[in-house]
Parts: structure tokens; C-alpha cells; sequence
């Protein structure tokens, strides 16, 4: 023995022995016997010296000590094969993928991963492993033994390595880098997660929507949401969030933190996605098209806003009139209007408006940007939705009618223009003749009167008006048009505002007095005429008005 000769040799493995009673112990394990039983745990082994070692285990005794790292073992052979770790030297490696280890033990249990031996089953929840250890901490899980608590914020851990993972990430160690887009993790299973993203694979699939995810805990979340689960509310305005990561960026809205800043034009955003979306419309990617009318989206819940319209879906419903909006964000715009709130100001003529997209609009009629051309007449306007008025006008859609008198009109505008005619409200003076006027539009052509500017010219006679309606009455007077008839004597005449005065002779009414002799008129015009017989002259009149 002291010599190192090995005389007894085991038929079975071919290991040698110096002595006969130390190759019978061996040749018990060959045959599975093990007679020396652990009275603490019942595990049994072939030999006696085997059962004290485990247990020393028990009974914590660990008299052998690394003395490098310091860390203490049961046994002298286990404190070898750590010292192998300090040293480098991995004399065990796998054939299947060239993972290397320390000891042949861990080369076995590796290599029963790569065959999918799973010998030891959770009682709870049915899970195999290949490892008993791997066992004992899933079982803890389960316990909810959580023994490795982080020195810096707390969180605990169930296994010591999760925990060293969670320090990288303290540290802000990130070792696996993602070879597509750069993006490095702490962890190398989130690494290939996120390959599997790039890759497309989506292997968790929701059973209620069909929704499908690359991670198993972001369909849990996802079914939180078909559940109704919401255990994250924002202490500030009370929205709730299925997920704690939402709720600290929405906390991030409240902090008025935007980390994440546009390359092009500067605008900041609380989120990365949110960014990343605005950069798709700098690109022009419009992904999400709608089916119905083909307008295509940069996001997908703009689509899904956008089918509400088409569907008339309008759920957001203004307090004070009653109005409904497909967006909130629209009745919040409609609420500041009623407020009288306008923040966005024209830098040219200082008007102000509501939103910015109404001042946007207002900024392309000073620049005289008018892409919205009419299909019939080629009349261009600078905003769609006058377009599409213009067009009710060509098909003679007039959906607002008087309730008063029953005439009809193409825009609300107009008709609550002409309600005031109804109640007499006359806003618009004349600072000349102190006229008033209905409309702002009326007076600016009354100034014009004023200032003697008659811009429309009749092409036959060369007779110029200030008004280009008045123009049209004059060119139907040369065409002979007389669609105003009159109902007592069948008289015909161009103008509607003729035919009343016409209406009034009929009924006698002579509003207009002679100051001089008392002498009453239907017409203003007639007693123009009258006067100048007072004054000794004539008036001549164009045959043609």
C-alpha cells in the first residue's frame, strides 16, 4: 500500500486495489448494495466511512477550508475539485456541445440534460429536472424561501445565483450583446428571448384572442388584462395599470421626465415606443390601413380610432352640450373651446385658437396653400372639410334649416348667421353711417361701398358693383332672367328683394316720407325722385339698372 502497488483488480470496471477488502466495498457498489442507511434522510450507501462524511453534512461540520476564497467543505475530495475551479483546470468535457466542468459529476448531469432525463419530479406542480439540486430550489419557490436578499434594494432571491445576476444589473454589467441591433442584457436567457423576438417566434399563445408573445410572462400579463387585473394605481390620478412597468412610466408623465429625444426635430418623449413611433412618421410608415376607406395609419391604435368613426361610435360625450366625440382627446379640445381657451396664436395677425392644427390650417391661408381642389369647378380651398361643403353646394345638400322660416342652408355658420337676422342682432357698426350690421363679412362690403371700390365689372354695359351678387343680378337682368313672380299681378322680376318692395305697393305700404311736403313712397328710390322735383331737377336712370 505504502508502495502504491495495486494487486486486485475489479472484473467489472477494471479499477485497481491494494487490498481484497477495499475491492469488496467496490464490488457492493457494482451490485447496488448499500447497507450503511442515513437516519436523518434515509439516503443509503455502500460504505460506512461514506454515511460519516453525509453525515458531517447534517451536523454542518466543515473542517475543510479553501484557502484562497476561504469557502469550508465536509469533505477533503470536494475541497480538491474547488481548488481544481481556482486553477482553471476543466478535465471534463462534453462531446455534444464542448462544455467543459471541473468534475466528472456535473459532466453527467449536463449530459443527462442533452438526453432529456428528468428523473426528479415536483410533487406540487409536476415539473421535472434533471438535477436534485435544481429540485430543492424549485421547491423552495413554492415555499416561498427566498434566502439571498440584495445589500442594495432588498430584493430577495431564492437561488445565490439569480442574486449575482441581479447585482450585474446593479452594476450595470450587460456581457451578452445581441448581434442584430446592439442591444446588451445582464442575463444570457433574456439575450436569446430577445432572439427570438428579431426572430419572429411567438410561442404563447393567448387561448381567448389568439394573440401570440415571445416570453410566458408577458401573456400572463396579458391574460391579467382579459382579466380584469389592475394592482398598479397611480397615487397621483388614480389610473390603474396591469403591469408595475407601466405605471412608472406613466409616473415619468406626471415627472414630466422624456428621456427619449427625436434626431430630427428635437421632441421629446416619456417612452422609448413612443419615440420610436414618431420616427415612423418622420419615414412616412404608415402600417395600418383601413379596410374601408384605404386612409393608412403610423400606429395601430390610431387605425382602431379611426373604425370607431366609421362605425359612429362616439363615446366621449361633452356635459355642457351634449356633443359626442369618437377621441378624448377631441372633447377635451371641444372643452376648452367652451372654457374659451386659446393658447395657439398666430405670429402674423395675433388670432388665436384651440388647437394647433386649427392655427396650422389658419398659418396656410396667409401662406395661400390651398391643396384642396374642387372635382367640378377647380375651386381650391385650404382645408378639407371646406371643401367638402363646397361640394354639399354643388349636389344642393342643405341639412341646417331655419326652424323660424324654414330656409335651408349648406353650413351651421350660415344658418346661425341668418338666426340672427330673425332676432334682430346687429353686432357690426358702421363707423361712417352708423349702420349696423348681422355680419362682419356684410360690413366689410358696406366699407367698401363707402370707400367707392367696385371690383366686379358687368362684361356687356361695363357697369361696375361693389358685390359680386350684385353683379349676378345685374347680368340676369340682361339675360332676361325673372324667376321672382308676383303672386296678386303676375309681375316678374330679377331680384327677390324687388318683388317685396313690389309687395308693398301691392299692401300700401309707403314707409318713406317727403320731409318737405308729407308725401309717403313705397320705394327709397321714388322718393329720391320726388325730392328732386322739390329742387327743380331731373334725375336720369340707366335703362339698364
Amino acid at each position: 500500500m505504502h508502495a502504491g502497488i495495486n494487486n486486485v483488480e475489479c472484473d467489472v470496471c477494471g479499477k485497481a486495489f491494494t487490498r481484497t477488502n477495499t475491492l469488496k466495498r467496490h464490488m457492493d457498489m457494482h451490485a447496488g448494495i448499500k447497507n450503511h442507511i442515513c437516519a436523518v434522510c434515509g439516503k443509503a450507501f455502500t460504505e460506512k466511512g461514506h454515511l460519516k462524511l453525509h453525515m458531517d453534512m447534517h451536523a454542518g461540520i466543515k473542517n475543510h477550508k479553501c484557502a484562497l476564497c476561504g469557502k469550508a467543505f465536509t469533505q477533503k475530495c470536494t475541497l480538491k475539485l474547488h481548488m481544481d475551479n481556482h486553477a482553471g483546470i476543466i478535465n471534463h468535457a462534453c462531446a455534444i456541445c464542448g462544455k467543459a466542468f471541473t468534475q466528472k459529476g456535473h459532466l453527467k448531469l449536463h449530459l443527462n440534460m442533452h438526453a432529456g432525463i428528468k428523473n426528479h419530479v415536483c410533487d406540487i406542480c409536476g415539473k421535472a429536472f434533471t438535477e436534485k439540486g435544481t429540485l430543492k430550489l424549485h421547491m423552495d419557490k413554492h415555499a416561498g424561501n427566498k434566502n439571498h436578499t440584495c445589500a442594495i434594494c432588498s430584493k430577495a432571491f431564492t437561488e445565490k445565483g439569480h442574486l449575482k445576476r441581479h447585482m450585474d444589473v446593479h452594476a450595470g454589467i450587460k456581457n451578452h450583446v445581441c448581434a442584430v441591433c446592439g442591444k446588451a442584457f445582464t442575463e444570457k436567457g433574456h439575450l436569446k428571448l430577445h432572439m427570438d423576438m428579431h426572430a419572429g417566434i411567438k410561442n404563447h399563445k393567448c387561448a381567448i384572442c389568439g394573440k401570440a408573445f415571445t416570453q410566458k410572462c408577458t401573456l400572463k400579463l396579458h391574460m391579467d388584462n382579459h382579466a380584469g387585473i389592475i394592482n398598479h394605481t397611480c397615487a397621483i390620478c388614480g389610473k390603474a395599470f396591469t403591469q408595475k412597468g407601466h405605471l412608472k412610466l406613466h409616473m415619468n408623465v406626471h415627472a414630466g421626465i422624456k428621456n427619449h429625444v427625436c434626431d430630427i426635430c428635437g421632441k421629446a418623449f416619456t417612452e422609448k415606443g413612443t419615440l420610436k413611433l414618431h420616427m415612423d412618421k418622420h419615414a412616412g410608415n404608415k402600417n395600418h390601413t383601413c379596410a374601408i376607406c384605404s386612409k393608412a395609419f403610423t400606429q395601430k391604435g390610431h387605425l382602431k380610432r379611426h373604425m370607431n368613426v366609421h362605425a359612429g361610435i362616439k363615446n366621449h360625450v361633452c356635459a355642457i352640450c351634449g356633443k359626442a366625440f369618437t377621441e378624448k382627446v377631441r372633447l377635451k379640445l371641444h372643452i376648452d373651446m367652451h372654457a374659451g381657451i386659446k393658447n395657439h396664436e398666430c405670429a402674423i395677425c395675433g388670432k388665436a385658437f384651440t388647437h394647433k392644427g386649427a392655427l396650422k390650417l389658419h398659418m396656410d391661408k396667409h401662406a395661400g396653400i390651398k391643396n384642396h381642389a374642387c372635382a367640378i369647378c377647380g375651386k381650391a380651398f385650404t382645408e378639407n372639410g371646406t371643401l367638402k361643403v363646397h361640394m354639399d353646394k354643388h349636389a344642393g345638400i342643405k341639412t341646417h334649416a331655419c326652424a323660424i322660416c324654414g330656409k335651408a342652408f349648406t353650413e351651421k355658420g350660415h344658418l346661425n348667421l341668418h338666426m340672427d337676422k330673425h332676432t334682430g342682432i346687429k353686432n357690426h357698426s358702421c363707423a361712417i353711417c352708423g349702420k349696423a350690421f348681422t355680419q362682419n363679412g356684410t360690413i366689410k362690403l358696406h366699407m367698401d361701398m363707402h370707400a367707392g371700390i367696385k371690383n366686379h365689372i358687368c362684361a356687356i354695359c361695363g357697369k361696375a358693383f361693389t358685390q359680386k351678387g350684385n353683379l349676378k343680378h345685374h347680368m340676369d337682368m340682361h339675360a332676361g332672367i325673372k324667376n321672382h313672380v308676383c303672386d296678386v299681378c303676375g309681375k316678374a322680376f330679377t331680384e327677390k328683394g324687388h318683388l317685396k318692395l313690389h309687395m308693398d305697393m301691392h299692401a300700401g305700404i309707403k314707409n318713406h316720407i317727403c320731409a318737405m311736403c308729407g308725401k309717403a313712397f313705397t320705394q327709397k328710390g321714388t322718393l329720391r325722385h320726388h325730392m328732386a322735383t322739390h329742387a327743380g331737377t331731373k334725375i336720369r336712370y340707366c335703362d339698364i339698372p
